[in-house]
């Protein structure tokens, strides 16, 4: 006979890994609680070798659950356990992406004989760090974190007030408030040394919507203007075709045709340029790197530099523009 212990284990990651798989287990479909203690039994995330989940903690994580993740689990008339809307948990929305995320753990556990059918890229270190970040998320308690940017020689404690999380390209950022430096900054879980949750409450802005700070952002590099669209002209290939179905085309010479096609001859070789372009994450930067240094970036780096140059002057006319209407204001 199987000796069945309380849970004594608190920590805060091993009680997401049972929150998930409860999740997890439910999601598929109603379901008693005579299947669920069948399926705890012989659960990979089952530390303790359980042959059931105690009444007491079962209710518990399913508060939990709805506390955290706005998930609510509901009894129905055959005394069998479903998760309300359930079908909002195949969306895509961060939600559902962080409940994904999460579960990899356990379903990772489950295919343990599979693990070299289950390639993986891999991921910077810093998911540990998520677990207290959305219990202070949930509180509106502050951080205190020691943190070492990625051109820091040396790592420094903080604390900061955190506002959303934000995965891209497989690495997890913390946007939050910095009280002493007076700004809202990203900050990249892979940097991070170590997290505590404080006892210091804070508010989040009445007005703050994490999607509409990101909206014209890429990655985590937030636009501080509105971005501006790129018509780019057709290639070479394009523009000879067109070409050539005209009289005037058909009657140039070879060098005539050349110089005619010599802007859509640019846009060809900058096109390839900027296909044989590649990001690499420096922290929180983003540095673009020739895939191929066959494949020159002179053409794609001029065209860089003109759209500076061109944002440079109409941000100076904007504001001569301004100051000339402030000229022309009469006060009585």
């Amino acid at each position: 006979m199987k000796i069945i212990l309380h849970m004594k284990k608190s920590s805060t990651a091993y009680l997401f890994e049972c929150y998930i798989w409860l999740i997890n287990t439910i999601a598929r479909g109603p379901i008693s609680r005579e299947v669920i203690n069948e399926k705890w039994a012989h659960s990979p995330v089952n530390d303790y070798k359980q042959d059931y989940i105690p009444e007491s903690n079962f209710h518990r994580w399913k508060n939990k659950i709805e506390l955290l993740f706005d998930i609510q689990i509901k009894c129905n008339s055959n005394n069998e356990y479903y998760i309300e809307e359930a079908a909002d948990l195949r969306g895509a929305n961060m939600r559902t992406r962080m409940l994904n995320l999460i579960s990899i753990n356990s379903l990772l556990k489950d295919c343990k004989e599979l693990n070299r059918q289950i390639l993986f890229e891999p991921v910077p270190a810093g998911e540990q760090f998520l677990a207290p970040i959305i219990e202070a998320l949930r509180d509106k308690h502050a951080i205190q974190m020691t943190y070492q940017g990625f051109d820091k020689t040396h790592p420094s404690t903080f604390v900061v007030e955190p506002y959303c999380l934000k995965m891209f390209k497989q690495r997890w950022y913390l946007l939050a408030y910095s009280p002493v430096k007076d700004q809202t900054l990203v900050y990249a879980l892979d940097r991070m040394h170590e997290v505590e949750i404080t006892k210091q409450k804070y508010e989040l802005p009445n007005d703050f919507d994490a999607e509409h700070y990101f909206k014209n952002s890429y990655g985590v590099t937030v636009l501080e203007s509105q971005p501006e669209r790129i018509i780019i002209s057709i290639d070479e290939g394009q523009a000879k075709v067109k070409l050539m179905s005209t009289k005037m085309g058909q009657q140039m010479d070879n060098d005539k045709r050349a110089e005619y096609l010599k802007p859509f001859t640019l846009t060809t070789i900058l096109r390839e340029q900027m296909l044989n372009l590649v990001e690499e994450n420096e922290g929180v930067n983003i540095i673009l790197k020739q895939a191929s240094k066959s494949i020159k970036k002179d053409k794609f780096s001029a065209f860089e530099y003109g759209l500076y140059y061109i944002k440079q002057d109409e941000d100076k006319k904007k504001k001569r523009k301004k100051r000339n209407i402030a000229d022309m204001m009469f006060y009585t």
